[in-house]
């Protein structure tokens, strides 16, 4: 059978989601812990590769395995394996066919900053320190200038594996929550460190920086930008979108 399995992880000390030989990853963890429970050799499909440092709040894998066990208890039987810092949220049973990568309608990311003038030794791997005062009206204005569907080439780093730089922008929204202040950002996919990228320009933006005009001069001649790659920490995979027929079983 096909599993869907959704994940949470704190990815401080993860060097990132994807299998590496000498390095504690999301998915060797989770292969480990999977094999330990259905003592299969398991080779699990993520939805996207995160980097190290990044969160996940539900993060899909799908996997296909022989054991026994209901669906839906696999996600209970498996924590017992895994790490404190790498937890099973849910799983049921999918069409055969269904990965949770190709299957990928979109996906939300979320960019947190703690606003304060001292550092966080709480928050400090989980929210990007801004000591500035920052103008809302002003990032949700430069925000407004991402959303259609746009080449992002200008919004991605040197590396990146996907071949179609064109994304649909869908919604950015900008969250205040205390002394955090979150963005939301929802497309149908990203380029490699597009989400960081996004969130440091809307960073300038807060800070009288970048307009979205220049948002848009960006967008159009496809040339980066001069806006920093914000640090992995603040940045959590929150949700990926998937189309309910994809994932019923005929």
């Amino acid at each position: 059978m096909n599993i869907l399995l959704y994940i949470e992880y704190d990815g401080t000390h993860f060097h990132g989601y994807q299998r590496q030989k000498e390095e504690r990853t999301v998915q060797g963890e989770l292969e480990k812990a999977l094999f330990h429970l259905l003592k299969e050799d398991i080779n699990i499909s993520g939805s996207s590769r995160t980097d190290a440092g990044v969160h996940a709040k539900f993060y899909p894998v799908t996997f296909r395995t022989k054991s026994s066990i209901p669906p839906a208890k696999i996600a209970v039987a498996l924590n017992q394996y895994l790490p404190e810092d790498l937890k099973a949220q849910s799983s049921i049973e999918v069409a055969e066919e269904f990965n949770a990568r190709f299957h990928a309608r979109g996906k939300t990311y979320a960019y947190r900053f703690l606003r304060r003038s001292q550092p966080s030794a709480l928050h400090r791997n989980y929210a990007y320190l801004v000591r500035n005062e920052l103008d809302l009206r002003l990032m949700q204005e430069a925000a407004d200038a991402f959303i259609g569907v746009h080449d992002f080439t200008g919004f991605r780093s040197v590396g990146s594996s996907d071949p179609n730089p064109v994304k649909d922008m869908r919604k950015i929204i900008v969250s205040e929550e205390g002394e955090f202040l979150t963005l939301y950002i929802t497309a149908s996919g990203f380029l490699y460190n597009m989400a960081r990228i996004i969130a440091g320009t809307l960073l300038d933006a807060g800070l009288g920086r970048v307009s979205g005009e220049e948002i848009r001069q960006i967008l159009e001649t496809k040339e980066r930008g001069k806006s920093m790659v914000l640090p992995p920490w603040g940045l959590y995979l929150e949700k990926v979108y998937y189309d309910e027929e994809d994932l019923l079983i005929e």
